[in-house]
């Protein structure tokens, strides 16, 4: 399975307080594929899911967003990657990038990433209407 950035629904980020520092993406509706290359919109299902990303360094403010994503990528090595295999674990520098239909943007750089389903894997069909 392949989770898909755009369309994606967000219930909240946090950063933590304490070292090492993370930011974690609750996702209440991620859109999973189960094939990478059929990502069109309205087609997959969707999944809880956590996305948590070990920051480089502390963030100053706090991100009070959610909602819908517009789109999102993973730069790793000069790639960029609008899709991630589910789960997945990335271990070596990196920079997160949240683009948010409200027009709120999340830029954040880090050195590990890892996105995983929150619970058992229940998905729920999503149709395009």
């Amino acid at each position: 399975m392949q989770f898909v950035f755009e369309d994606s629904e967000v219930a909240g980020l946090q950063v933590s307080a304490d070292a090492p520092h993370r930011l974690t993406v609750r996702f209440s509706a991620a859109r999973v594929v189960e094939e990478a290359g059929r990502t069109g919109s309205g087609e997959g299902r969707w999944m809880r899911l956590l996305l948590i990303c070990e920051l480089d360094t502390q963030m100053d403010k706090g991100l009070d967003v959610s909602g819908r994503l517009e789109g999102g990528q993973v730069l790793l090595d000069g790639q960029r990657l609008r899709s991630l295999p589910l789960p997945h674990e990335i271990r070596q520098p990196l920079v997160l990038e949240l683009d948010f239909a409200s027009g709120a943007h999340c830029r954040v750089q880090g050195r590990a990433l890892q996105l995983r389903p929150v619970a058992a894997q229940c998905t729920t069909d999503s149709f395009q209407c």
